[in-house]
């Protein structure tokens, strides 16, 4: 049983991470066809610190409860994902 959780739980935590690359992509292409800021470097630091949190506790317990470190690096990329999300929305928008 703890195999099939692990499994799923790291292709759930890719399938965020290609989430997460496909907003940063559409952040450059805004970017560049736009010719305004769209902050999509920010989706780079959520695209490396979800998974990192992931990992920490894949690799130790699958429950995802309880490892202080993993639960700093899912709040700091979730953190950088809704703060890069907000903007993004906003400049495409035109600050409405």
């Amino acid at each position: 049983m703890t195999v099939a959780i692990l499994l799923v739980a790291t292709f759930a935590w890719m399938g965020i991470t290609v989430m997460v690359f496909f907003l940063w992509r559409i952040a450059r292409f805004y970017e560049r066809s736009s010719g305004e800021t769209a902050y999509s470097w920010l989706f780079l630091f959520a695209m490396v610190l979800l998974p990192i949190g992931a990992a920490c506790y894949l690799l130790r317990d699958a429950s995802f409860v309880g490892f202080p470190t993993g639960d700093l690096f899912l709040f700091a990329g979730g953190t950088f994902l809704l703060v890069a999300s907000v903007l993004l929305q906003q400049v495409m928008m035109g600050n409405r």
